[in-house]
């Protein structure tokens, strides 16, 4: 249902959602999905708004757990809002900032929702991601499907995945540590 949302938001004609406003201050029109410059930056924001949701209510049931006292006694030692969310908010969402990017890496490596809905790769090739290489290695011909190139491309980024994670653990192991 969102995909029909955005390709509304995102239509090229002057009435789109996107170019209807930027029309109001005499911008645009904008190709958002058909042109290769803007392609790309488009399902960016579409997908950063759909994974928004679940990346945030993480970070708010972590904030819950910063105890108030902290920000009372930095109050009465005279800190501002600055002082208080570099020494007191990151320092106890630590764990949590070191969890979630390492998953949002991963999972930005693995986008084929939305190049696929909206663009099928296009225009160009400008918006293909690794997964929707792999699907249509595997599946762009309707029988005899190149199924060990998509295997071996599907290997390859589980492979490059892991080391990643692995080298990213090993870097910021201190971070994780109270």
């Amino acid at each position: 249902m969102s995909v029909l949302l955005w390709k509304f938001f995102y239509d090229a004609s002057p009435t789109g959602l996107f170019n209807t406003i930027l029309g109001w201050v005499g911008l645009g029109p904008f190709p958002w999905l058909q042109d290769s410059t803007w392609a790309m930056p488009s399902l960016v924001l579409a997908a950063t708004w759909a994974g928004a949701g679940g990346t945030i209510i993480i970070y708010l049931a972590a904030l819950t757990g910063v105890p108030p006292e902290l920000y009372e006694a930095a109050e009465m030692d005279g800190a501002g809002i600055w002082r208080k969310i570099w020494h007191i908010t990151l320092p106890q969402l630590r764990g949590v900032i070191y969890i979630t990017l390492i998953l949002q890496i991963i999972a930005t490596a693995q986008v084929f929702l939305e190049p696929y809905l909206f663009t099928g790769g296009g225009p160009a090739h400008a918006t293909i991601t690794v997964l929707l290489l792999i699907y249509n290695y595997a599946f762009a011909n309707s029988l005899g499907g190149n199924y060990g190139a998509a295997t071996a491309l599907s290997l390859m980024l589980a492979g490059f995945l892991a080391v990643f994670s692995l080298i990213y653990f090993r870097l910021t192991s201190s971070w994780s540590k109270s």
